[in-house]
């Protein structure tokens, strides 16, 4: 299937844009790390224990990070249907209708569960869990705490609001190593399109309704295997909705790239519509500002301006690069990027700062964005779909309709990362300015 993940450890799963399927393409089925045989010093261990010291004060203090730091991703339920932002039943309401959601606040969220230890070794976060279903029909089983996303995508997004189906079959997911996004819309769009009559008993197989956890399971079992319905399922929710076609494909969520958004609603959330519509590798790019006033860019904006959203995306564009690149968690690396070239340099011997990881996140950008271009995908695909791009029906966001603006946005979002409009390519100026001059031939000849 093309949404397959790649399984780690218990729990963790590196589930977006299709990674696994890329695997599986290769024939690769899996990765093996062989124990070394001598221990790692770093260059300066007491600098590195002071770096180490400094994010963890970011995390534990922070306002914008220590909720983070205590129950992980879990506020986000609650905090993001305020704003608009969290995916109920496939884009078709940003209401959250007769559900209490003070049960859906985070140490409600983790309190009616029996807590079985945590997932990461050696951190200190309080953050992916292993869990005991209390009661119900999964009494007894043991499950992997859902991240924000799982709450999304195996609850929210396809109109189930049982906290112990949602865990238990966030977990399924996971096992079948599915992307629980990616599986979300496919399973959203099936639902809403039974419900209006796109679809039909006969054309699925079964009758799935809104917040069904068994009916949700057997069409992932369909998925997987690629069973009746499910061989086109299997395909992601664009080729499958154009394969249907008529009002059916109206109603998927996807980018025109062909990937589909982590488990937000970004009709509330411009930066990362532009973000994901814009990026080379799928999914969101750029991701969430952290500490953007470090980068100069302002601490906040007016999220429905258009100018200012595309402006924002582009001045924190390599900030991520840079801090994927190192290898880490994206939880414990929520904190100041100088403190992170800090810990490189204490590491390596290198004289990393701030400047010099904007730098190389920059280049790695431009040399993503060259790939993608020799792949064919191009600026004419930098759209979402019909339904991604709707303007909401109700809800917070109800009065702002982001597609009036998105052109504008695109303009002002190529001028701010110096990309020439029309045809996606890094200018040479920057190309010259990041040192990469076989770049530069590759993408516009000897000239």
């Amino acid at each position: 299937m093309r949404f397959a993940a790649i399984h780690g450890d218990y729990g963790h799963v590196a589930s977006k844009n299709g990674c696994g399927a890329v695997m599986g393409k290769k024939k690769l089925k899996a990765v093996c790390i062989v124990r070394g045989t001598k221990a790692l010093a770093a260059h300066d261990a007491r600098g590195l224990i002071q770096a180490a010291d400094d994010i963890a004060h970011d995390l534990k203090t922070d306002p914008s990070t220590s909720t983070l730091y205590n129950y992980g991703t879990l506020p986000g339920v609650v905090n993001l249907s305020k704003l608009g932002v969290l995916p109920i039943k496939n884009y078709t309401t940003n209401l959250t209708g007769d559900v209490n959601m003070k049960d859906w606040e985070a140490p409600a969220l983790r309190g009616d569960f029996d807590h079985r230890g945590h997932q990461c070794n050696a951190c200190g976060m309080r953050h992916c869990h292993i869990q005991i279903i209390p009661k119900g029909r999964y009494e007894g089983e043991r499950v992997d705490e859902p991240e924000y996303e799982g709450w999304s995508g195996a609850g929210w997004t396809i109109g189930l609001t049982d906290k112990y189906s949602v865990s238990w079959l966030n977990t399924r997911i996971d096992r079948a190593c599915v992307d629980v996004n990616e599986f979300g819309w496919v399973c959203g769009w099936v639902m809403e399109c039974m419900e209006k009559g796109y679809l039909t008993e006969k054309q699925v197989g079964f009758r799935l309704t809104w917040g069904d956890v068994e009916g949700s399971y057997k069409l992932l079992q369909m998925i997987s295997h690629r069973q009746g319905f499910g061989d086109i399922l299997a395909e992601g929710v664009k080729r499958a909705s154009e394969k249907i076609g008529g009002k059916a494909a109206e109603c998927a969520i996807y980018t025109m790239k062909g990937a589909s958004p982590r488990g937000h609603d970004h009709r509330g959330r411009w930066e990362e519509m532009l973000d994901t519509c814009t990026s080379s590798n799928g999914t969101m790019e750029s991701a969430n500002p952290t500490f953007q006033t470090e980068v100069g860019a302002p601490g906040r904006i007016n999220p429905f301006d258009g100018e200012q959203v595309a402006r924002l995306v582009g001045m924190i564009r390599g900030r991520r690069h840079f801090e994927d690149s190192l290898g880490g968690c994206s939880f414990t690396f929520r904190t100041r990027i100088a403190n992170l070239a800090s810990a490189l340099s204490a590491a390596t011997g290198w004289d990393y700062r701030l400047e010099d990881a904007v730098r190389f996140g920059n280049r790695t950008a431009a040399i993503l964005r060259a790939f993608n271009l020799r792949c064919g995908i191009g600026t004419e695909v930098e759209y979402p779909s019909a339904r991604y791009g709707s303007q909401p029906v109700d809800g917070p966001a109800k009065e702002h309709d982001v597609r009036k603006q998105w052109d504008r946005m695109l303009d002002v979002w190529y001028e701010t990362v110096n990309y020439d409009r029309k045809t996606g390519k890094p200018k040479r100026d920057l190309l010259r300015s990041l040192d990469l001059p076989w770049l530069e031939k590759d993408l516009y000849g000897k000239k």
